[in-house]
């Protein structure tokens, strides 16, 4: 039985860490005139059918993203890890908390990555006394942490998640799965015990990390996310945080070879439904 479209994800970047083109290369991606191949920092922004507005990583990239795909509200905020090109770009998020009225943003995640938030960015989080210390100039995001449990399911302003951990180099990454939606990232493996958990799930789109061709010490290469695809069978995944080994032509006609129209790498501003 085929999904039915009900939700939207629009693809806000596709990138790898740097950025694509990259400062100072040359390459034949890099270079290439072809805007499937100009990839911001990965993240990607949910609009539901219940009409909930979810962004999922706060990149460096951030104002221009919003403002590229004229997005000007946001109801909670997915961080899947801290590393800089998906955290950093936090202090983006203020315009949308000023109003009328103003408002506070939820940020949903694990844990280790909400310490590291609040640790790194101490000057949004840091309590206050506002009376003695008021907020002044152009102030600071209103944001609030709150922490998710994982691998079970959860309810989140109305919208169910499955959350779940995977090793990404030295610290892990969460990914998740929203009615049919499986979010993966910055994925070194998917452990066997996880594997298994996923090939239970009915999924329709897989939104999959795929770096490069090369082996790589913390993300997913062409080999090791086409071996997932295979164990994980979803109806279709499309390919993301891609590097410049890999231009959209060719990661297209790769991934075609093997899975014929089912399997595609994203490019940025592509939107999808699930």
């Amino acid at each position: 039985m085929k999904s039915v479209n009900k939700n939207s994800v629009i693809a806000l970047g596709t990138g790898t860490s740097t950025g694509i083109p990259m400062v100072g290369c040359k390459c034949q991606v890099c270079t290439s005139l072809d805007h499937r191949d100009q990839r911001m920092r990965t993240s990607i922004f949910i609009e539901t059918a219940k009409g909930k507005k979810i962004l999922v990583d706060t990149t460096p990239d951030l104002r221009t993203q919003l403002l590229t795909n004229q997005i000007s509200e946001i109801d909670f905020v997915i961080m899947t890890h801290d590393h800089a090109d998906h955290l950093h770009g936090i202090d983006d998020l203020r315009p949308l908390t000023f109003g009328p009225p103003v408002k506070e943003i939820p940020i949903y995640s694990n844990q280790q990555t909400l310490e590291s938030i609040e640790q790194r960015f101490a000057y949004i989080f840091r309590k206050r006394d506002l009376n003695k210390n008021p907020i002044l100039g152009g102030g600071i995001p209103r944001l609030n942490l709150n922490t998710v449990e994982l691998e079970k399911n959860i309810v989140i302003d109305g919208e169910e998640f499955f959350f779940f951990n995977y090793p990404h180099g030295h610290e892990s990454t969460m990914g998740f799965i929203h009615q049919g939606l499986a979010y993966i990232v910055d994925c070194m493996e998917i452990p066997d015990q996880l594997l298994a958990t996923l090939q239970k799930k009915k999924i329709h789109l897989l939104i999959l990390d795929c770096l490069q061709r090369a082996k790589h010490s913390t993300h997913l290469t062409v080999e090791k996310s086409f071996a997932y695809i295979e164990k994980l069978n979803p109806e279709r995944t499309a390919l993301i945080h891609i590097g410049h080994d890999l231009s959209h032509i060719e990661l297209s006609r790769m991934a075609e070879q093997q899975f014929g129209k089912k399997v595609f790498p994203l490019y940025d501003q592509l939107k999808l439904f699930y």
